[in-house]
């Protein structure tokens, strides 16, 4: 009889975590799309860095080596960064400002700031000087 009680127990609470695991599974991905272009259009193979607000431009962190993410443009000149909660958005506020730049060793080209919820998509564009 304690055999019985104990493995239904068991079973509902497996049930109980691997039912509510799903739901989390359910959450939109958070995604920036950072289009790259000059005068004569979008750039394919350009490297993009990320920054976290502290990080951003004005700082002097920002610099490809503080970078806490990179991304290649693809061949129509966007860089998709698909940011993850807790390594890339701020957990505590609803909202992140991140800034994304191009540079030319260290000297940056062109830049742009975006804020963003989690779950939502962005497009920014930034036009290299």
């Amino acid at each position: 009889m304690k055999k019985t009680l104990f493995f239904s127990l068991l079973a509902s609470l497996f049930i109980l975590f691997h039912s509510c695991r799903k739901e989390d599974d359910k959450i939109a991905e958070t995604i920036v799309n950072i289009k790259v272009q000059d005068i004569s259009g979008a750039k394919q193979g350009v490297t993009v860095y990320m920054f976290k607000k502290d990080r951003g431009p004005g700082t002097t962190f920002f610099k490809p080596f503080f970078a806490d993410k990179t991304v290649v443009t693809e061949s129509n000149g966007v860089a998709t960064f698909k940011l993850q909660e807790v390594y890339d958005l701020e957990v505590i506020n609803h909202q992140s400002t991140l800034y994304f730049g191009v540079f030319d060793n260290n000297t940056p080209i062109g830049h742009v700031g975006v804020t963003i919820e989690k779950g939502q998509t962005k497009s920014a564009t930034i036009n290299l000087q």
